[in-house]
């Protein structure tokens, strides 16, 4: 699952995965809100076979609605999702957005600004 606000960036990220040939298929999420919906399963994500759980969640920090923050925040307060591994994306090369996301229990930390490769590895480990 991806849950990006920026079109652009989220189809950066898509591309990017398919140019290293992983056999991802993407549920893109605008928003940490319509997230918390679909791994709830609330309309219109009832039916798990067109809306599968996913294996990881890459996910920005800065969002509308919810961040990337409360997103992992409430996905780690869910017995059935907490070991589903969370990748906290930022722009920002800010110590201390990894001190918290190491805090709530992210997997890793990604600077978008940083070498895209290392997200393609991290995300590698799930899908292979």
């Amino acid at each position: 699952m991806l849950v990006e606000d920026n079109p652009d960036v989220g189809f950066l990220i898509q591309s990017l995965f398919h140019a290293a040939n992983l056999p991802v298929s993407f549920q893109v999420i605008k928003n940490g809100q319509e997230a918390v919906d679909y791994l709830s399963g609330k309309e219109p994500y009832l039916n798990r076979e067109n809306y599968p759980l996913p294996v990881i969640i890459l996910t920005n920090i800065n969002m509308p609605y919810m961040s990337g923050f409360e997103l992992l925040a409430w996905v780690k307060q869910h017995p059935e999702l907490k070991n589903l591994p969370v990748v906290v994306m930022s722009t920002y090369d800010d110590p201390k957005h990894l001190i918290q996301a190491a805090s709530l229990g992210a997997y890793s930390y990604f600077i978008q600004t940083s070498s895209f490769d290392g997200l393609v590895d991290i995300a590698a480990k799930f899908v292979s």
